[in-house]
């Protein structure tokens, strides 16, 4: 068999393949086989023109699709603390914005008795918590505790001031690092991905403020004043 009918009839068995597969990402691959095939045979053939042509856009055309797919899997496994970071607080849904945001974060753990902010530390790093806690201390002295969903370093991202306390790990946790430099040249570019932090930052910055005011009334006259982190 010459080389030309054996592409013609690879060509043809691969189309036909691709009908039994169960799964629309192995459609595509043996779409994209029988294209390369069909070209293949068009070239060997004298070049016809309009075969090979719609060859190769039949082939480019399976090859994008393929592509989009692989690209919502990556979108779609991102990990729960991501999701919840970027879809809960952040509230930002673009898949596009969503993979940018995920470039400015480190996630790591930490271990009870870690200082993650010194008191008075210039430029504190902002951190997201996604799970366990942190005592806020002032001069060495317990004020306030930071759990799940807060950030931490806020404050000081907001008027430029260094840290007015200290954050001190007291249950183990899981954190996102936010990366500040790179999130204030991000939002000259994208203004919409700063607005997104600023806005979860002035809900966050709210929540402690409310949590502060109800834990001094539960303290009555005799307790001592709230301080926010960071």
């Amino acid at each position: 068999m010459e080389t030309g009918d054996l592409l013609f009839h690879l060509a043809a068995a691969l189309l036909v393949g691709s009908a039994a597969m169960r799964s629309l990402r192995g459609v595509r691959l043996f779409a994209i086989a029988a294209g390369i095939a069909a070209l293949g045979w068009g070239l060997v053939n004298g070049g016809a023109g309009a075969l090979v042509a719609w060859a190769a856009v039949f082939v480019a055309a399976n090859g994008a699709q393929l592509a989009l797919a692989a690209r919502r899997r990556r979108i779609g496994a991102m990990r729960a603390e991501e999701r919840a970071l970027l879809e809960d607080i952040l509230r930002v849904e673009d898949p596009a914005r969503q993979r940018r945001l995920i470039g400015l974060l480190t996630w790591r753990d930490a271990e009870p008795g870690e200082v993650l902010i010194r008191q008075g530390q210039p430029h504190p790093p902002l951190i997201y918590i996604a799970s366990g806690a942190a005592g806020i201390e002032l001069d060495g002295r317990l004020v306030g505790v930071a759990g799940e969903g807060d950030f931490l370093g806020d404050m000081s991202v907001a008027t430029g001031e260094p840290a007015s306390t200290a954050v001190v790990v007291t249950n183990p946790m899981r954190i996102a690092e936010v990366d500040r430099v790179a999130l204030a040249q991000m939002a000259e570019v994208a203004p919409e991905i700063g607005a997104a932090f600023d806005s979860a930052l002035n809900r966050a910055l709210a929540a402690k403020i409310r949590r502060m005011n109800e834990a001094a009334a539960t303290r009555g006259s005799a307790g001592s004043p709230g301080h926010l982190p960071g």
